[in-house]
């Protein structure tokens, strides 16, 4: 097993103990699946231990609706953990609401966060590592949380409130709260604008064709990516400048300059959104590197 993908090993190893069930692996960040393959989700865990990554999970779910399950350790020794619910509503806190203005502010630039999406370690505790233990504990409520709350949800048919569940098992004492989160109105997530549509564009025509086939009358529609993109980057160590067309997450993250190999690349030129007018609309998503079955975001605005 080791040097494989786990998500590879998790799959062979479920298909096994569950033969009825459908396991699909996808060796890839979750910012690189198409919405449709995600779509149908009735329910998104997010464990990571990047808090770029649970953001750009979250994400995901927020704007295709899906309750997400959100799951995570904190403290220097592990031995306390959370689990977060979000349900499947605009009208709810989403995952981004609880974060401070300017940790957002450095998830949504796409900047490295290595850090856990919990709090840190209290000092006066001794250091007692627990990992694998709280690992598993915390990952069981994380499960049953999230399926019970989605069933509740269905059959009550109105979302339920976003709360967290955090448990500290540090010695002598052990405790458990629990706790609603709130909303936070500067959230930028939370844009109720009703042109906002989301739709599959073919991966072989032009964009520029594309974004056409949407116009209404003096409407016209403007190409939103999730994630910008990355067009031309130049390494600072030899100054090699090139095209990545990648998401600009991953030029910071985990890039290597073609030349040298070196790490200090800076971006020269990235786009998040597109008109008809643009040059680069005359590229089809797959040149541009879009993900396969996806379903992008077309904002449409008057004609000036």
């Amino acid at each position: 097993m080791l040097g494989r993908p786990k998500v590879e090993v998790a799959a062979e190893k479920l298909s096994a103990q569950f033969p009825e069930t459908t396991w699909t692996p996808l060796i890839c960040e979750i910012a690189d699946v198409g919405f449709q393959r995600l779509r149908e989700c009735s329910l998104i865990f997010s464990c990571t231990d990047n808090t770029l990554a649970r953001v750009e999970t979250a994400y995901v779910a927020y704007r295709l609706q899906v309750p997400i399950a959100d799951a995570g350790l904190k403290g220097h020794a592990f031995w306390s953990g959370r689990v977060a619910w979000f349900p499947a509503s605009s009208s709810t806190a989403c995952y981004l609401c609880q974060l401070g203005e300017v940790r957002r502010a450095e998830l949504l630039s796409l900047s490295l966060s290595s850090s856990h999406s919990c709090s840190s370690l209290l000092p006066e505790h001794p250091i007692l590592p627990s990992t694998p233990t709280m690992a598993s504990i915390i990952a069981g409520v994380q499960v049953d949380l999230g399926l019970r709350l989605t069933l509740a949800t269905r059959q009550e048919a109105t979302p339920s409130e976003a709360r967290a569940w955090e448990l500290s098992l540090p010695l002598p004492e052990t405790t458990w709260r629990s706790f609603a989160i709130p909303q936070s109105w500067d959230c930028p997530w939370h844009d109720s604008d009703p042109s906002l549509t989301l739709t599959p564009l073919p991966m072989d025509i032009p964009l520029r064709e594309s974004i056409a086939q949407h116009a209404h009358g003096d409407q016209l529609p403007v190409l939103e990516l999730d994630w910008p993109r990355c067009i031309r980057a130049r390494c600072s160590t030899c100054q090699y400048l090139w095209s990545p067309m990648v998401r600009l997450a991953i030029l910071r993250r985990r890039m290597h300059c073609p030349s040298c190999g070196g790490v200090r690349l800076h971006s020269i030129e990235t786009f998040s959104n597109m008109t008809v007018s643009d040059a680069l609309a005359r590229h089809t998503p797959k040149e541009l590197g879009l993900p396969e079955d996806h379903l992008f975001t077309l904002r449409c605005r008057r004609d000036a």
